[in-house]
């Protein structure tokens, strides 16, 4: 009960005051912090269980298999593995070699995770979508396909997490024609009847290649329609110019009751953006974090600086930097060193460069920027003594 109520130390205290433990008792606590992403403490518990010469069964493994991926410990889920093999576990278990392909592929370790789905002499669907999804995570999409052409090939029926992850594989990769292949087949299973997952899937796959009256009409028939979906279009009609059409979004999602996250009011900030409206961006930035009560991120920042600096609003911009929480990355100093450059603001100009060159000291962009603030207020001595710093920044980091 404790576990399944996220009351974690809770549990563990009382596991701790129990006279007796058991496998089933241990296994329960691992599983509850694996299942809340606290793998560090799923590690310490299963190391205590060992000490206490519990022998971990199927459940306790699988678990424990987890908590190495979260944490990212390929050698820990190594011993693991070894264990399961000697004890010979893994022949006829499914779960196990699936969490297995699961550990290793969230590691990076490909190799092996492909090693142990060969060896398996039972494959399913979820083996599959273990590897297929790891490759998908770090952007191996034509391993990732691969793996869905060999899955198909054994007879195995994808499922809607196979078709999520070959969708954001092929968005990854711009091929919209296979993608439409795999909208098809989704369809004919009747799959986008009740799983708005997959229907987001879609719309970010037509939205991001440009397609965006199919990726419309798509959110349009979903059944159900979530920020995701939402952020995903949005994004579309930002990426292809379309501010105004990227704002209706954000109206149109509120009156039907979805609250906005930060991505939305990003993609909201960069479509006024790219339209020049000071007054709207700076209603959404406010609106934000008053009603919404939300921090904004460095990009939220980012926009809004460009955003009234290109329009020569240079005090403003001052005014929200001083305000605004410190992020250790010089994006921000380089924004407002081109609205400097532009604007012939020798003075913001050198107080953003120093800015930028204390977080990264051979910031090639940001001496190339003062150089050219330097140049075009007719400081030549100065523009070049910039380059030359430039220079020896450079020389001084290789």
């Amino acid at each position: 009960m404790y576990t399944k109520c996220n009351a974690l130390s809770e549990a563990q205290a009382l596991l701790e005051n129990l006279p007796f433990r058991d496998v089933v008792l241990w296994s329960a606590l691992v599983a509850g912090y694996a299942q809340a992403g606290q793998g560090d403490k799923a590690l310490e518990c299963y190391e205590r269980m060992q000490n206490e010469g519990i022998f971990p069964n199927a459940v306790t493994y699988t678990c424990i298999l987890k908590a190495c991926a979260i944490v990212g410990d390929s050698v820990k889920g190594e011993q693991i593995h070894d264990e399961i093999v000697k004890r010979g576990m893994l022949k006829d278990n499914v779960m196990l070699g699936s969490s297995l392909i699961h550990m290793y592929a969230k590691c990076g370790a490909f190799s092996k995770a492909e090693s142990v789905l060969g060896n398996l002499l039972v494959r399913d669907v979820v083996c599959w979508n273990a590897i297929i999804t790891g490759y998908v995570l770090v952007d191996k999409c034509e391993q990732a396909i691969c793996c869905f052409k060999r899955m198909k090939d054994e007879g195995i029926s994808p499922d809607d997490v196979t078709y999520a992850c070959i969708l954001k594989a092929y968005t990854i990769l711009g091929d919209i024609s296979s993608g439409k292949q795999i909208h098809e087949e989704v369809a004919k299973q009747g799959l986008l009847l009740h799983n708005v997952v997959l229907g987001n899937c879609l719309v970010e796959m037509y939205a991001k290649c440009g397609d965006l009256s199919k990726a419309q009409n798509i959110l349009d028939h979903l059944p159900s329609r979530d920020v995701v979906s939402w952020s995903a279009l949005m994004t579309g009609y930002v990426q292809e110019g379309l501010g105004e059409k990227a704002l209706n979004c954000l109206k149109l999602m509120q009156h039907e009751g979805i609250t906005p996250n930060i991505v939305i009011f990003n993609c909201a900030l960069n479509a006024c953006n790219h339209l020049g409206w000071i007054d709207e961006g700076h209603k959404i930035f406010i609106n934000m974090m008053g009603y919404h009560g939300l921090k904004p991120n460095i990009e939220c920042y980012t926009s809004l600086i460009d955003l009234c600096g290109r329009a020569g609003h240079l005090p403003k911009v001052v005014q929200l930097i001083q305000e605004m929480p410190a992020f250790e990355c010089d994006e921000i100093w380089l924004v407002l060193m081109s609205a400097c450059q532009k604007w012939g603001d020798v003075e913001v100009g050198e107080w953003a460069f120093k800015k930028a060159i204390k977080i990264d000291k051979s910031s090639g962009p940001a001496y190339v920027l003062m150089a050219n603030i330097y140049s075009a207020a007719g400081m030549q001595e100065s523009a070049d003594i910039t380059k030359s710093m430039a220079k020896a920044a450079h020389e001084d980091s290789v």
